[in-house]
C-alpha cells in the first residue's frame, strides 16, 4: 500500500503534510528560531550553523527513539509552510511530541486552529491527547489550558498535560500505557 502523499485539511485554512526534502531548510530554521540561546555559544557563524545542525539531528534521533511510531508533519497555511508538528498516533492516545510555529506566523491563531482540528479528530475516536511542557514555559501553559489540557502529573523539569474528549470517563480509566511512570502501579507518586 502506498503512503499518503497529499495534505490533510484542517481548520482556518491550515493543512498538514509529510515533509519533503525541499522542507529541510525551513524545518532547521524553525528549530533555530525556537532556540536562540544556542547562537550565543560562539561568534563564528559556521560554527553556530554546525552546532544547530548537530542539535537538530540529535533532537530528531531522540524523537525517533522515544516515539518510534511518530509522524512528522509540515503545517501549511494556504499552501505556505508555517510550522511543524510531531505526533505519535497511538492506540490509547495521541501524543503531541512537538509543535513549532514560525515566528512570523505566531499570534495569528495557527496553533489554536491546529490543535483544535486535531482535538476534533481525536474526539471522534474518543482518544485523549497528551503532551509535555517545560515547567518554566508559563506562556505555553496558558495556551494549552485554554485548549482544555489539564495537568496530569508534575515530573520536573516537565509537566505532563492531558486533554480528554467530552464524555471520557476520566483519568482513573486511562490505560497504564499512556500514564507517566509516576502514575503507574508501583510508580513514584
Amino acid at each position: 500500500m502506498a503512503a499518503y502523499q497529499g495534505s490533510l485539511p484542517l481548520m482556518g485554512g491550515l493543512s498538514m503534510r509529510h515533509p519533503r526534502p525541499s522542507d529541510d531548510d525551513f524545518l532547521l530554521g524553525l528549530f533555530m528560531d525556537a532556540r536562540p540561546w544556542l547562537a550565543q555559544a560562539h561568534q563564528d557563524r559556521d560554527f553556530i550553523r554546525t552546532l544547530y545542525e548537530q542539535q537538530y539531528s540529535a533532537m530528531r534521533t531522540g524523537q525517533e527513539t522515544r516515539y518510534p511510531q511518530h509522524l512528522d508533519f509540515v503545517v501549511e497555511k494556504v499552501g505556505q509552510p508555517v510550522g511543524r508538528i510531531v505526533m505519535d498516533l497511538g492506540r490509547w492516545d495521541w501524543r503531541v511530541a512537538e509543535v513549532e510555529i514560525h515566528k512570523l506566523a505566531r499570534g495569528k491563531g495557527i496553533g489554536t486552529d491546529l490543535l483544535r482540528s486535531l482535538q476534533g479528530s481525536a474526539m471522534q475516536l474518543r482518544l485523549p491527547m497528551t503532551l509535555s511542557v517545560s515547567e518554566t514555559e508559563t506562556r505555553v501553559h496558558w495556551f494549552y489550558h485554554r485548549l482544555g489540557f489539564d495537568l496530569l502529573v508534575q515530573a520536573p523539569p516537565m509537566l505532563e498535560l492531558i486533554w480528554l474528549p467530552p464524555g471520557h470517563p476520566g483519568i482513573q480509566h486511562l490505560p497504564p500505557q499512556i500514564l507517566p511512570p509516576q502514575m503507574r502501579q508501583g510508580g513514584v507518586a
